[in-house]
Formats: C-alpha cells, sequence, structure tokens
C-alpha cells in the first residue's frame, strides 16, 4: 500500500473503518450510543463551555480506544486463530483500555450531575 496518497483518500480509509466497526463491532456500537446519550445529557443539563470541552474529549478518547481495541483484537485472531496467552493478554490490556475511559465517562457524568443539582452549572 502506499502511503504517499493525497490526504483525501487516507480521509477515505479512516470513513472506511468507522464504517466497518459500525457494522461489524458491537461494543463500537454501544460506545457511540453512549456518545449520543452523552451528548443528550449535557443538553439536557446546559451545562458551560468547558464541560462540553471535556466530555468531548472523552467521547473522542473513548472511540479511538473502542477502535483500537478492535484493531488489536483483528490481528491477533489472524496471527493466532487458537488460545494463545500473549494473545489474550494484547486483547485484556485492549479491552482494558477501554474501561478505564468508560470509568471515568462515569465519574465526568457524576461530577456534571452534582455541579447540576448543587447549581453551580458552571
Amino acid at each position: 500500500m502506499n502511503k504517499n496518497k493525497p490526504i483525501w483518500q487516507r480521509a477515505l480509509y479512516a470513513l472506511r473503518g468507522l464504517k466497518i466497526a459500525a457494522r461489524e463491532e458491537a461494543s463500537f456500537r454501544a460506545e457511540l450510543w453512549a456518545v449520543l446519550a452523552a451528548v443528550a445529557f449535557l443538553l439536557w443539563a446546559q451545562v458551560a463551555l468547558w464541560w462540553w470541552g471535556l466530555a468531548l474529549l472523552w467521547m473522542a478518547m473513548l472511540l479511538a480506544a473502542e477502535l483500537l481495541n478492535s484493531a488489536v483484537e483483528s490481528l491477533a485472531d489472524l496471527v493466532s486463530p487458537e488460545f494463545h496467552p500473549l494473545v489474550a493478554r494484547a486483547k485484556d490490556c485492549g479491552a482494558a483500555a477501554v474501561f478505564v475511559l468508560s470509568s471515568v465517562g462515569v465519574a465526568l457524568l457524576l461530577l456534571i450531575l452534582s455541579q447540576h443539582f448543587r447549581g453551580g452549572g458552571g
């Protein structure tokens, strides 16, 4: 594959990756739903702009981690279709990255809720 393709063509590869993930990866679809729910919550709570910035950063990191986890799993399955402890470790670490970001998302939600209900929306 030629790595010196125009940026628009490389962007098409990235969009193809998003389409594949959305179609074939249940975990990625679940994370997309979480992101949509977070956007709906932020709109409902009418949070300050800086909360939006934090939340958007979290959303991007969560989706990116899920995409990278899916990529690692695909490569691991290609390299070693049968069980291997190193492959299991790689998959578990990828899943852990998504779990960490999901946990941070819950913490962020709780922080926003505490600010919202205390009347300190900023």
